[in-house]
């Protein structure tokens, strides 16, 4: 039960970052109107005797591009250790339906906004990589790391490298690997 709280509140705070999204999807380069959405979760084995709980949501907007947000919720200890949210923006080329799955290639990004902050490890960070002055320092992926970004290339290497996602035909899900395969 305590497992689905953490989900449920995972969910929400999604739904949260996603208004907020939303509204810096309309003041960028992105700016489009929400045509489709689309969910998924997952979870993965924590370097930190946790779980990484992660929801991705990808809104399909009306001018061919794409905004692909990641909300990661880190737990290990029996705490939070940290709470990571990316917003990705670019264009997309959608394939054909197979198997009641459209792929969807989600071109590398253009503008990717990164926002983490850790409880455990001291850290809180905000790039937005349309008005970030470099460089700037990304989250570590191992304790002591100093993970620094010299130019927007380089976040977007970490963060918003070319991907294709596979959304159902018949509800408002996708999968990150292909159904089919």
């Amino acid at each position: 039960m305590k497992k689905l709280a953490k989900i449920m509140a995972i969910v929400m705070a999604t739904v949260s970052l996603a208004a907020v999204a939303v509204g810096f999807s309309a003041c960028g380069e992105s700016a489009g109107e929400i045509t489709k959405t689309y969910i998924v979760s997952e979870s993965t084995e924590g370097a930190t005797a946790g779980t990484n709980y992660s929801v991705y949501q990808l809104h399909i907007l009306d001018n061919e591009r794409y905004e692909l947000v990641k909300t990661t919720y880190t737990y290990g200890y029996s705490m939070n250790l940290g709470t990571y949210s990316i917003e990705t923006f670019g264009t997309y080329t959608m394939g054909s339906s197979v198997d009641g799955y459209t792929a969807y290639t989600l071109n590398r990004s253009d503008r990717a906004i990164v926002n983490a902050y850790s409880l455990a490890g001291g850290f809180n960070i905000y790039i937005d990589t349309a008005t970030a002055t470099y460089p700037v320092e990304l989250p570590a992926e191992t304790e002591g790391e100093k993970n620094m970004a010299q130019s927007a290339e380089d976040v977007f290497d970490a963060y918003g490298a070319q991907m294709t996602v596979y959304v159902s035909d018949t509800n408002n899900t996708f999968s990150l690997t292909d159904p089919n395969a």
